[in-house]
């Protein structure tokens, strides 16, 4: 009795084998066809059954019926599955699995050659939608792949794909694999001055500043005349609480790039944090004449303008003598009168621009019996603002 139920298990799993089989080549022939809603139903019907034997080559197929999902350019095609190229890359890996007599690393090593170019193209296209995380993922699966070993005799360094790594490791915030894919860049001399920039950057972003800052200079030793590595030298310096030695840094870009207003501006905030205000206004005025719509020079030369005469209404308002001071603040006054046109500009330039409107209105109120005008500003501008709240 126990004989004959043997031999019943057996045929059961010869016919299951039998029909997984016949799936398998049905499935193969249906994406050989193109039609790759039949190939997928049917493989996925094939691959179910593995109670008598693992069969590798039904893996292969799958991953080749997943894989040419992804690769269709047809809508229909694509919605058949969330994402088939990783479905693909699981499949081929189990086939690899299960392969024993060592038939399927031929096969798979092609279609793994044309995943590369498939994840590298995945990876720009979630990138592009802002999926960084996503993007990330794509470009570690190409690297793994280039990694292994049926591709070990023709290996080369995708460079490239390394430094993209990193670019979106930085904007998902994986700071730690984001330094690492950019220090294998630098290893591989790859992306110049803006390597070292952003190493330096996701250093600094992780706590590492000390470390960054190394890697900000070496990079400026090798790159001295890149303008990406003297922004971000610059940068490091104005933002860091040490203006002053920015300033050597921004006469070089200066120097290499004379028309670059932002240049300019740069040099006027350095020299607003210095307290050498004059030169700030000098170098605001330079940015204008060389940009007139540099809204962040217009309303800095603003500012400079409205704190000199806080400073002078404040000192008038110590003068004790009488005729002292209304000579003092009729000076005042015509200082506060020359600051409203660098914020008219503003508003030109940024209608809506809220710091400014709240500005020009406390303004308006000072001079309101100065002038008339300045008291039908002050209506027009309140009322506006009172329509924003």
């Amino acid at each position: 009795m126990r004989k004959v139920s043997f031999i019943l298990v057996m045929l059961m799993c010869v016919a299951s084998v039998s029909a997984q089989k016949s799936k398998v080549t049905g499935a193969q022939n249906y994406l050989t066809s193109g039609k790759l809603d039949q190939a997928k139903e049917t493989i996925d019907l094939g691959i179910q059954d593995e109670k008598c034997v693992e069969y590798a080559k039904a893996y292969l197929v799958k991953g080749k019926v997943y894989q040419a999902i992804f690769e269709s350019p047809l809508p229909a095609y694509k919605k058949l599955s969330e994402n088939p190229l990783d479905v693909a890359f699981d499949a081929y890996m189990k086939a690899l699995e299960l392969d024993e007599k060592g038939r399927m690393e031929k096969p798979i090593t092609a279609q793994m050659t044309n995943m590369i170019p498939d994840y590298t193209n995945e990876a720009v296209n979630l990138y592009n939608k802002g999926d960084f995380p996503g993007a990330l993922a794509a470009f570690e699966r190409v690297l793994e792949i280039e990694a292994m070993d049926m591709f070990k005799e023709n290996a080369t360094i995708d460079t490239a794909v390394i430094f993209n790594a990193g670019m979106t490791a930085q904007k998902s915030d994986q700071l730690e694999k984001a330094a690492k894919y950019y220090k294998q860049s630098i290893e591989y001399n790859y992306g110049g001055a803006k390597t070292y920039a952003n190493l330096a950057k996701v250093l600094n972003d992780s706590g590492n500043k000390e470390e960054g800052v190394k890697y900000l200079h070496k990079g400026f030793e090798l790159f001295p005349n890149d303008s990406w590595m003297l922004v971000e030298l610059i940068n490091h310096y104005m933002l860091g609480g040490e203006p002053e030695k920015a300033a050597d840094y921004l006469d070089k870009a200066i120097e290499l790039d004379p028309t670059n207003s932002s240049f300019y501006r740069a040099k006027g905030t350095l020299y607003e944090k210095t307290e050498e205000f004059a030169k700030a206004e000098e170098m605001y005025n330079k940015a204008l004449s060389m940009d007139p719509e540099d809204f962040t020079s217009q309303y800095n030369l603003g500012l400079l303008k409205l704190n000199s005469a806080i400073q002078n209404h404040k000192a008038a308002n110590e003068i004790m003598d009488a005729k002292k001071y209304n000579e003092a603040i009729k000076g005042v006054y015509t200082e506060y009168e020359a600051v409203v046109p660098y914020f008219e500009k503003v508003l030109e330039m940024q209608p809506d621009e809220k710091n400014s409107m709240i500005t020009l209105k406390e303004l308006y109120f000072k001079l309101r019996n100065e002038k008339e005008v300045y008291l039908e500003k002050y209506n027009q501008i309140k009322a506006k603002l009172d329509g924003m709240e």
